[in-house]
């Protein structure tokens, strides 16, 4: 767990499991590998196994309700939320969301067929008011989850596209999101793919035209070996919160 997050569109990330298994072409160069072989685990796409440190979350919220400000958090960065082998350990993780009322938890999944079956049955015709669903659509074949998502309902809901594979056009689902998120891939030189800004400029766009919030992570510039992470498209910082997102400092 993170009690700062190096993401910038988080102020936490939490991990109640770790590992994973690539659904689909933008899990070529997950990140999640390189993380656990360095921390001994051998084989980081057999499933995932519960985290001892759980407790954390509840310090953050305590911290939030006293500053009266709200906190984000990522939550699974190292797995995903609704994978199948997670599904006896969900049901605790989820009434630790309802505890901490002063956090924001931000769930983004790339297996959006199971949102459903995998929500709590108090989870309401509105969900829960501290909880943000996104799907990762970076890539043309994924754009099945943003439908999945729609048809969710969820305070806030989000599209990741990180990493942005290709020119996407999500026109025909923003008016339902509420917030997207664009970036390239993290990884070594002459393995990542590469990321058009022409395409990040086109969500823009896409954004501007339907009131959707937009925040541009990061992107390789030539002249650097690690990203930026600035948010500058064509002399602009383009990072922005939904709408509906509360005071914070």
């Amino acid at each position: 767990m993170a009690e700062k997050s190096g993401i910038g569109w988080t102020h936490h990330t939490v991990n109640p499991w770790w590992g994973c298994e690539k659904v689909g072409e933008v899990c070529r160069h997950c990140y999640i590998e390189g993380i656990m072989k360095r921390a001994g685990i051998k084989h980081p796409f057999e499933g995932p196994r519960r985290t001892k440190t759980w407790k954390m979350p509840l310090l953050w919220n305590r911290k939030a309700e006293m500053d009266s400000v709200r906190r984000r958090v990522f939550t699974c960065s190292m797995s995903d939320f609704f994978h199948t082998e997670a599904d006896p350990w969900r049901p605790d993780i989820w009434q630790l969301v309802r505890q901490c009322e002063a956090l924001d938890w931000l769930i983004l999944t790339k297996q959006s067929e199971r949102i459903t079956e995998c929500l709590p049955g108090d989870w309401g015709e509105t969900g829960y008011p501290n909880v943000w669903l996104g799907v990762t659509c970076g890539h043309s074949r994924s754009y099945h989850r943003v439908a999945d998502l729609l048809q969710i309902p969820a305070t806030i809901k989000f599209i990741s596209a990180e990493p942005l594979l290709g020119r996407l056009d999500f026109r025909h689902y923003l008016p339902g999101i509420d917030w997207v998120i664009t970036g390239c891939e993290q990884a070594a030189k002459g393995t990542r793919r590469p990321m058009e800004l022409e395409w990040v400029r086109d969500i823009y766009q896409q954004c501007l035209e339907t009131g959707t919030a937009h925040y541009f992570k990061q992107y390789y510039a030539k002249e650097r070996g690690i990203p930026r992470t600035d948010g500058v498209l064509d002399d602009k910082v383009c990072q922005r919160f939904p709408r509906q997102l509360v005071q914070e400092v």
